[in-house]
Order: structure tokens, then C-alpha cells, then sequence
């Protein structure tokens, strides 16, 4: 019963709004017209915002981030079950460490310098003979 009630209580106030006089009518076109202009003027902002985020996003990686992208990189990453464990280039240094759901911990740090010569060393022709395989044959 009561819910009756409040209904016809809700649709009477409701009643109440929709009966405007005719002057009222004026009024409402009035105010209809300047919601109609504030929503045009609404969406060419969103069209023009949405324009400039584009166009941000196409256009200035390409120039302000690679000079960010050349201080950070992977240099090698490895999947230990739950852990992986990554080696990377970060700015002077090379560091590796372990990452996992417990958190990360560095295993190592290295200069630039230091990682470019033991790469150098290892790529020579005499150390890549002592890291062949044992059952293979020397040419």
C-alpha cells in the first residue's frame, strides 16, 4: 500500500512539472536552444581535445623519447619459474638483478665499461674454440 502511495505521489509532482503554462513553453525552447549550443560547444572541445592527444601521442615519442630509450635497456632476461632474472643497461651501468612476487634483488653491478670489454673478450675467435661443444671435432 504504501508503495502505491509513493508512486502516486511521485507521478503527481512529475504531472506537475510536464503542465507548464504557455509562457512556460517559451521559456523551455529558449532553454532547450541554449543546452543544444552548449552541447555543440562541448563536443567540439572533446573533438579537439581528442584531436590533441593524437597527435601528442603519434608525433612527440618519436622525437622527446628516444633520447630516454637509449639510457634504459634489457640487455638479456631470463625465466626462472616464478622469478625472472634480468640484465640490463641503465645509463653507466649494467646491472642484474632478480624479480619476483617477494620483490626484486640486484645481483650484480658493472660498469659500461667493464660488460662492453667481457663481451668483446668473449666474441674472439679463441674463446669461442673453448666453448665448443664436446662432442665436436676441431677442424
Amino acid at each position: 500500500m504504501r508503495k502505491r502511495a509513493a508512486g502516486l505521489i511521485f507521478s503527481g509532482i512529475s504531472a506537475l512539472f510536464f503542465l507548464e503554462e504557455t509562457a512556460g513553453a517559451a521559456e523551455i525552447e529558449e532553454l532547450n536552444a541554449a543546452f543544444l549550443g552548449y552541447a555543440a560547444k562541448m563536443i567540439v572541445a572533446l573533438l579537439l581535445l581528442g584531436a590533441f592527444a593524437y597527435l601528442a601521442l603519434k608525433f612527440l615519442p618519436r622525437r622527446l623519447g628516444s633520447a630516454s630509450r637509449s639510457h634504459i635497456k634489457i640487455i638479456g632476461a631470463v625465466n626462472l619459474g616464478r622469478d625472472t632474472l634480468y640484465i640490463s643497461r641503465l645509463g653507466p651501468e649494467v646491472v642484474a638483478f632478480l624479480s619476483g612476487r617477494a620483490g626484486s634483488v640486484v645481483l650484480g653491478r658493472w660498469s659500461a665499461e667493464e660488460w662492453d670489454d667481457y663481451e668483446a673478450a668473449r666474441m674472439t675467435p679463441e674463446s669461442l674454440k673453448l666453448e665448443k661443444k664436446p662432442g665436436e671435432k676441431s677442424r
